[in-house]
C-alpha cells in the first residue's frame, strides 16, 4: 500500500492560521462583553439646611468641673440657656436626610469666662461626615466636639423636619488648648463628655 501525502504550501498555512486567530479573537470578544453588565449609580442628593435647632443638655459632671474652676459659660443670642440646656439656631449648611451626612450652620455661640479673660466660639458648623462640630475662636474655625453617633437615634417630624437624639459631644484635644490658652485655665483634657446634642432639620422639599 502507498501512502500519499499532501503538501500544504507556506500561503495555505497562513490562512489557516488566521481564520484561527479571527475566529478565537471574536469568541473572546463576545465573551467578555456578555460578562461583563453595565451598572449605574445615583448618589443621593443632599437637601439645603433651612431652619429649626440644635440642643445640647450639659453634662452635670462637667458642669460641676467647670463651676469649681471658675470658669462660666454664658450663651451668645440668638442662642439661650436654661438649666443647663444649651439652644443654637441653624441658618443653613446641606445634609443627606437618609443618611443625615453633612454638615449643618448655626448662629450664636457660648461665651466662657475666667478671672476677667474670655473667649468666644461663635459659628457653630456640625458636620457629620467628619463627626465634629467646628467654632470659629479668634478668627479661626477650631474643632471643638468630636461626635459619637453610634447610639443616635432618628425619626421623622412633622412638615419635613428631621430628628436626631443622643449625639454624644466631647471635647477635642485642640479645644482644651485653646481655651487653657486663652482663659488662662486649667481646662480638662480631651474626651470629656461635654454633652448629648439633639439635631431638629428643616430642609428645603
Amino acid at each position: 500500500m502507498r501512502v500519499t501525502c499532501r503538501r500544504l504550501t507556506a500561503a495555505s498555512v497562513l490562512v489557516v492560521v488566521a481564520l484561527g486567530v479571527a475566529a478565537c479573537g471574536s469568541s473572546s470578544s463576545s465573551s467578555t462583553t456578555s460578562s461583563t453588565p453595565t451598572t449605574t449609580s445615583t448618589a443621593p442628593a443632599a437637601a439645603q439646611v433651612i431652619g429649626k435647632s440644635t440642643s445640647v443638655v450639659l453634662n452635670p459632671a462637667t458642669a460641676q468641673i467647670l463651676k469649681a474652676s471658675g470658669i462660666t459659660v454664658t450663651p451668645i443670642a440668638p442662642a439661650t440657656a436654661k438649666k443647663g440646656l444649651l439652644v443654637f439656631p441653624e441658618s443653613g449648611g446641606q445634609i443627606v436626610v437618609a443618611t443625615l451626612a453633612g454638615t449643618i450652620d448655626h448662629t450664636g455661640g457660648l461665651a466662657l469666662s475666667h478671672n476677667g479673660k474670655s473667649v468666644q466660639l461663635t459659628n457653630f458648623v456640625v458636620n457629620t461626615t467628619a463627626k465634629q462640630i467646628t467654632a470659629t475662636v479668634g478668627g479661626q474655625s477650631v474643632p471643638i466636639f468630636n461626635l459619637n453617633l453610634a447610639s443616635v437615634k432618628r425619626a421623622s417630624g412633622v412638615n419635613g423636619t428631621v430628628l436626631a437624639r443622643n449625639i454624644l459631644l466631647t471635647l477635642t484635644s485642640q479645644a482644651a488648648t485653646v481655651l487653657s490658652s486663652s482663659l488662662e485655665a486649667t481646662i480638662p483634657n480631651a474626651g470629656l463628655p461635654f454633652g448629648v446634642a439633639t439635631l431638629t432639620v428643616a430642609v428645603k422639599a
